[in-house]
């Protein structure tokens, strides 16, 4: 049972956080287009910004909870 609340919190927290990057690339990649920047370039900022940022974002968070996770199972 604690291995499944674990799993669902790592999942709230991957998601939220991907939800927050979405925004955070959405807002700097399309707000250039007030400015000029073709609608082009900016769609293909927003994928490379959100690849980037997410992929790095999930890889750390779940190494993060994962190291964590057995290292408390060592202390017990």
């Amino acid at each position: 049972m604690n291995f499944i609340k674990w799993i669902l919190g790592l999942m709230a927290i991957s998601i939220v956080g991907l939800i927050l990057i979405t925004i955070y690339s959405a807002y700097y990649s399309f707000g250039t287009m007030l400015f000029g920047v073709h609608t082009v370039a900016a769609v293909k900022d927003f994928w490379n910004t959100e690849f980037l940022m997410g992929t790095i974002f999930l890889i750390c968070v779940n190494l993060l909870a994962i190291i964590t996770a057995v290292v408390r199972q060592f202390k017990k």
